[in-house]
């Protein structure tokens, strides 16, 4: 996947350095980063529930033709043996970067609802101490579109290509799609700084041929559901959240199968608390 995601940047760089925005005075430049301590319950992520308390580096902005967001999961952030992930996979890392169609065409395609197009991209990694980890890269299209009460929100469809899934059938192939939605909506001003917020996104991959073998077939799935539903008091350097996940064949794995003596659980709830640090 390293190659690949190699190609992409040096498409992306050749056509960008010799095109102008098509108004860089609308544009406005940003940078923000964020550092959280997160407390999950019953979070899902493979065939089984697990709790687990970790640190997240989130940062995101933009830059002309280029809109960012990614984050850095630290896992079992406290070394403690009462976490369910505890001597195991130690990160997890999420990059999202989009590239503004407009900028690159110097058109201005917003048309209704439609602010801006992108080529879209979604770059997932994470370690495996003894075995194959995830590397996953999502690409194709998104869009800033200006949705009724949560106002301009990221809608993007890709295509994932799989180079390493934990060992997987559907590796080092085009494999399934996702539909994913993003947004950020405060719902309450306390003060100039102070307000509390509606945020999430709601990603579903479906299309997936992860069947290929009789393992597969009893326990994994062609799609899976997921959406964090937040509410979050956010201070000008300080920000605390409570958010509500909800789960269908969470990474496509059944639910309800008997795995290694132990029924699968990746339908369902989970909780998660934060307290956040802005910089």
């Amino acid at each position: 996947m390293s190659n690949l995601i190699l190609k992409i940047l040096v498409i992306v760089t050749f056509f960008t350095l010799n095109i102008f925005a098509k108004d860089i005075n609308n544009i406005n430049n940003s940078q923000w980063a964020n550092l959280h301590l997160y407390k999950g319950v019953n979070q899902r992520g493979g065939p089984f529930v697990f709790d687990d308390t970790y640190v997240e580096f989130e940062f995101g902005g933009r830059y002309e033709w280029l809109d960012l967001y990614g984050y850095v999961d630290f896992i079992d952030a406290l070394n403690s043996k009462s976490s369910d992930k505890h001597g195991g996979n130690n990160f997890f890392i999420d990059i999202e970067p989009r590239v503004s169609i407009d900028y690159l065409l110097n058109k201005d395609l917003s048309y209704g609802a439609l602010k801006e197009l992108f080529f879209a991209f979604d770059i997932y990694y994470a370690d495996e101490p003894n075995a194959n980890g995830l590397k996953v890269i999502w690409m194709g299209l998104g869009s800033d579109i200006d949705i009724p009460w949560l106002g301009v929100s990221g809608v993007n469809f890709y295509t994932r290509f799989i180079e390493e899934n934990y060992g997987a059938s559907n590796e080092n192939s085009f494999d399934g799609y996702v539909a994913h939605i993003n947004w950020f909506k405060p719902i309450y001003n306390f003060s100039e700084n102070r307000f509390l917020s509606f945020q999430g996104y709601l990603d579903y991959e479906f299309g997936s041929d992860l069947d290929n073998n009789s393992f597969e077939r009893q326990y994994r799935t062609s799609d899976s559901f997921q959406s964090y539903l937040g509410f979050w008091l956010h201070d000008k350097k300080w920000a605390l959240g409570y958010g509500l996940k909800v789960y269908k064949d969470m990474t496509q794995w059944k639910n309800g199968e008997i795995l290694n003596n132990r029924k699968t659980d990746t339908t369902g709830v989970a909780h998660y608390f934060n307290v956040a640090y802005k910089f």
